[in-house]
């Protein structure tokens, strides 16, 4: 479930740096920018910054978009200008990027990028105690999930107790916090973190609130919830957990 392979960009540094700029000044042109600047940027999540003044915009994109096809790159654009705009649009992904971050060659191009800018990963789901992978298939068997492709599952290094698991929905990766790796926590405690991951993943990219009533009410079905929850309340404030 792990296992990820490196694929190497299409074309030369050079020629992704023109295609970047090419696609951004032909979309910003057509929002009225006049002076567009562009470059690829090493961020660890997914994301693009941008600052405007007056008919001008200087451009950060993420480097995730690297090797894409031009249309895709010309979509993100279209999506960015849209948002910068006033009362600009709310989703800057188009449901053709939508189905570019789910694709297989973009989930074997980038994954192992965001693995290797992850500090704070153990790069293992079998810990001293609970092994993710187990718990993963115990969720499977009570059909609370499905199987998401190309998903990796790890712990992290360092014990956060008040971050006890996140998820990046785009690389598909769910880390979840060696803090719960215990042999005093009960195997429900780290199971429910990551079946509350999993539902993000499932979920895939939204706007507005991640954790609206459609997701508490998914959240609630884990039998163990209660109980749960219970539990890292007490692994947040107990000392022994420290």
């Amino acid at each position: 479930m792990n296992e990820v392979t490196d694929i190497s960009y299409r074309g030369s540094v050079n020629e992704q740096d023109h295609l970047l700029q090419d696609c951004f000044f032909r979309v910003g042109a057509e929002h009225g920018f006049h002076d567009v600047q562009t470059s690829w940027e090493k961020f660890k999540e997914f994301k693009a910054t941008w600052k405007r003044c007056s008919n001008t915009a200087e451009l950060h994109i993420t480097d995730y978009m690297k090797g894409s096809d031009p249309e895709l790159i010309t979509d993100l654009a279209r999506g960015i200008f849209g948002r910068m705009g006033r009362g600009g649009v709310r989703d800057i992904y188009s449901e053709k990027l939508r189905q570019h971050f789910v694709s297989h060659e973009f989930i074997q191009r980038n994954q192992p990028l965001y693995l290797k800018r992850s500090r704070n990963l153990a790069y293992r789901q079998k810990g001293q105690v609970h092994d993710l992978e187990a718990l993963y298939d115990d969720l499977l068997d009570t059909g609370l999930v499905t199987k998401v492709p190309n998903s990796y599952l790890t712990w992290t290094k360092s014990g956060n107790r008040q971050r006890i698991g996140y998820c990046s929905v785009i690389m598909r990766v769910v880390a979840i916090s060696s803090a719960l790796d215990r042999k005093e926590v009960p195997s429900f405690v780290p199971g429910y973190v990551l079946y509350h991951e999993l539902l993000h993943l499932e979920n895939g990219l939204r706007f507005g609130s991640y954790h609206d009533r459609e997701f508490r009410a998914k959240e609630a079905m884990h039998p163990y919830h209660n109980e749960a929850e219970r539990w890292l309340r007490k692994i947040a404030v107990d000392p022994q957990f420290r």
